[in-house]
């Protein structure tokens, strides 16, 4: 792992880094620190989550057709398929999984692939639940059975192959997509029951279909949905689609109640429409605890703009002077994160502070040469460290990475270290590491976040029991990678099926229509 918790200014670096520092302060800008996080020596690294501890998930690249969940927690690299019975179970027997969010809690969703015999011998690629069981130590910290296939709509071999889980929520709200035996996709949301998240006892059991999974249905005249992210009282966002046309939606759950069609129209009478900046589409990524929705929409000039929505009003957020930005994930405390395009269209991690948009790489405590160029901002903790990746310049490989906040302390250290840096021509040693957190999370604002693994958390585990009630998953490329295309082809709205005017599939959506079935 190279973990460059703050890495020494280079030579004649002094005086550019008390300039970034004293712009960050005239802004009322963060300052940051980053740690490069470790793809368990594979080919590339993404993290898509982070929790309340500063726990996150992602994947890890082993070649460029497989990849594994990964798992991070004090510069610790845990691959999830080693550590969990991902790799052994026969359930879930194909070699590749993601994992696309954490509760506070450790609960971890995503998707994994898995080779059923229908015959012939078909790749699925299900929506997985990973839940801690006994913790051991750091290295390993998911060593149990505790893992469930979610499952889909339709039996197993019936035609609905996929689905995938895209988040949960601290009060286990679990959200994705899955597939209706018809092939289209719906949104879904699965909460347990007596501590089961897969229940097969409805009309022709057992047939494979998860009794628990809600179907989300669309909006009116609609054909397909996905849902993205759920807050902790279970209110859903995501996006509806129909004749080439995507609408970003939210549903407020009244009474434990997600579904109503009063008119018999086969659409949610519960599902809002978010509406648009003004071109025909929008998708919604995030949603925090007070109702506020991020995503992305097309403006009436056909660019693509991240939004704040809130209290029925969409807002543009801007960009780096580009045509296009997209945001992914909101704070409670109201900090976004996503990505924006400079003025040569060049892709960088972004925050939005107040509304103000900053780019995250000139506010890293970082080298006058960093190693890494900051490309997505995934997600992102009421502490305000955020997750996401970047690009390796040296050989453009995908790199996961950590930010905190640093503390006045670690950046007069930093400072230091640049100027004695400087004088005495180079070769200093790093003395800007930052202080060693006992505790076991990221030392934020000079207080540490978070305990040991096995420490107090808000979120509402089930661990401790092996899962018996459904089938194990494992990762699924077919489903998509979540990945952002690098350049976005203008303009052009693709309908379901292509990639040019998908700017930010989160978890496992973008590829979802474009997914590949490998029949043997």
């Amino acid at each position: 792992m190279h973990n460059r918790v703050t890495n020494r200014i280079g030579i004649g670096s002094a005086a550019l880094a008390l300039g970034i520092f004293a712009t960050a302060s005239a802004l009322a800008q963060n300052t940051y620190i980053l740690t490069e996080l470790s793809s368990g020596g594979g080919e590339g690294s993404k993290a898509y989550g982070i929790n309340s501890l500063g726990q996150m998930v992602g994947l890890a690249r082993v070649s460029d057709s497989v990849a594994h969940s990964a798992h991070w927690f004090n510069d610790q690299f845990a691959d999830l398929h080693g550590t969990t019975h991902l790799a052994l179970d026969q359930t879930f027997n194909g070699d590749y999984s993601e994992a696309y969010g954490i509760s506070d809690g450790g609960m971890i969703v995503g998707t994994a692939r898995k080779d059923v015999d229908c015959p012939p011998k078909i790749t699925f690629s299900t929506a997985m639940l990973l839940r801690p069981a006994v913790l051991s130590d750091l290295g390993t910290p998911f060593p149990g059975d505790a893992l469930t296939d979610l499952g889909m709509f339709g039996a197993t071999c019936s035609g609905a192959f996929d689905s995938s889980a895209t988040a949960i929520s601290n009060n286990n709200h679990i959200v994705g997509w899955a597939d209706l035996s018809s092939g289209a996709i719906h949104a879904f949301l699965v909460t347990p029951v007596n501590g089961e998240w897969f229940v097969d006892i409805g009309p022709g059991a057992p047939d494979g279909v998860n009794d628990l999974m809600i179907d989300l249905g669309t909006l009116p005249n609609a054909v397909e949905s996905s849902a993205t992210d759920v807050n902790d009282s279970g209110v859903v966002v995501g996006w509806s689609f129909n004749a080439g046309e995507y609408k970003a939606f939210m549903i407020t759950p009244v009474g434990g109640v997600w579904f109503q069609d009063a008119n018999a129209d086969n659409a949610n009478d519960m599902m809002v429409n978010l509406g648009t900046l003004g071109g025909p589409n929008s998708w919604a990524r995030g949603v925090n605890n007070n109702n506020q929705v991020v995503g992305e929409s097309t403006t009436s000039g056909r660019n693509i703009r991240a939004f704040l929505w809130e209290n029925g009003v969409m807002t543009a957020l801007g960009t780096l002077g580009g045509p296009n930005s997209s945001a992914s994930a909101i704070s409670d405390n109201g900090t976004i994160v996503g990505w924006a395009e400079t003025a040569s269209r060049e892709r960088r991690a972004v925050v939005w502070i107040n509304g103000q948009i900053f780019d995250l790489n000139p506010s890293l405590v970082a080298d006058a040469n960093p190693t890494v160029v900051l490309s997505e901002a995934r997600d992102v903790n009421d502490s305000g460290e955020i997750a996401g990746w970047g690009r390796n310049v040296a050989t453009g490989a995908e790199r996961a990475f950590q930010l905190h906040i640093a503390t006045q302390a670690e950046i007069d250290a930093a400072i230091a270290a640049a100027a004695a840096d400087a004088n005495s021509g180079g070769g200093g040693t790093d003395t800007a590491g930052g202080a060693t957190n006992a505790g076991g999370g990221t030392v934020v604002g000079g207080a540490t976040a978070g305990g040991t693994g096995g420490g107090d958390f808000n979120g509402i585990p089930l661990g401790g029991t092996t899962d018996t009630s459904g089938t194990t998953g494992a990762t699924d490329a077919t489903g998509g990678s979540g990945t952002t295309p690098d350049a976005v082809p203008m303009p052009g709205v693709c309908g379901v099926g292509g990639l040019g005017f998908m700017p930010l599939m989160i978890a496992g959506i973008a590829m979802m229509r474009q997914r590949s079935r490998r029949w043997f």
